[in-house]
């Protein structure tokens, strides 16, 4: 038999909400598929057994397995329920990662910034990073549903963000913070070089309240980030852009190939 091998060499990297896909995808087979099929096999069986009594055959039991079926019916409804409760949400967050992983290539790609998306990380992902002549950037997109009447906004004090009026339940600038930190050892340790990374929590369709001109995370909204990024005071030269650039990539990759 002759052997084969890929004709692809260059590799892709990830696309918006890669993660988040995944799990929307896990979710639909583990949660909904799989007790859909234990309750329709169950259903199935108490048919046989309705079959078997009408029919005169053999020793039938259809009373009992008429109510393991109800019960799995409703074992199943239970489970799919809070399935697709989870992903509502998650369909929410796959889209404002893509909308927003759109727009920042949009509006920054023509202006020398390479954009990634979903890298990898110990046990959480980041939505995205942007990298250019003005720095680096470690982006966290939060998209939250919003009031359908109103003047519903997002208040941030520097230190802790409010969604109309409420703490989220995690705290994004906490979120953010880690993150940013976590890409930063990671790029010091692939290129033997510190670069400072910038934390922006994003809130896509949403009025964000102007914060304090000095906070150390950005909270913004989606049009609004890649005026802060161009404008930011950090110089990178370009030899440097290149070089986080090609370690973002190979570091994707890399995870990839182990998985």
């Amino acid at each position: 038999m002759n052997k084969s091998k890929s004709p692809i060499k260059n590799l892709p990297v990830h696309v918006p909400g890669q993660s988040l896909d995944r799990q929307i995808q896990r979710i639909w087979d583990d949660k909904i598929m799989e007790p859909l099929s234990i309750a329709l096999m169950l259903c199935f069986l108490a048919f046989m057994e309705w079959y078997r009594l009408l029919a005169h055959i053999s020793k039938p039991m259809p009373i009992i397995y008429t109510l393991m079926a109800l019960v799995g019916i409703w074992w199943a409804y239970r489970k799919i329920r809070k399935a697709k409760r989870a992903m509502k949400d998650m369909e929410l967050g796959l889209t404002g990662e893509r909308a927003v992983g759109q727009y920042l290539e949009e509006s920054l790609a023509a202006h020398k910034y390479h954009v990634f998306h979903d890298i990898p990380g110990e046990g959480f992902n980041l939505d995205h990073v942007v990298v250019g002549p003005t720095g680096v950037f470690c982006v966290e997109t939060k998209t939250r549903s919003k009031p359908a009447e109103g003047n519903p906004a997002i208040q941030y004090d520097g230190e802790t963000v409010k969604v109309n009026g409420m703490l989220p339940e995690r705290d994004p600038v906490i979120q953010a913070k880690d993150e940013a930190r976590w890409l930063h050892d990671t790029l010091e340790a692939s290129t033997g070089k510190k670069f400072l990374v910038q934390p922006i929590v994003l809130f896509p369709g949403w009025f964000v309240e102007p914060g304090p001109a000095h906070a150390e995370v950005w909270v913004l909204n989606e049009k609004a980030a890649p005026s802060f990024i161009q404008n930011a005071k950090h110089n990178l030269p370009p030899d440097d852009v290149s070089l986080i650039a090609f370690h973002l990539k190979r570091y994707v990759i890399a995870v990839d190939a182990e998985k």
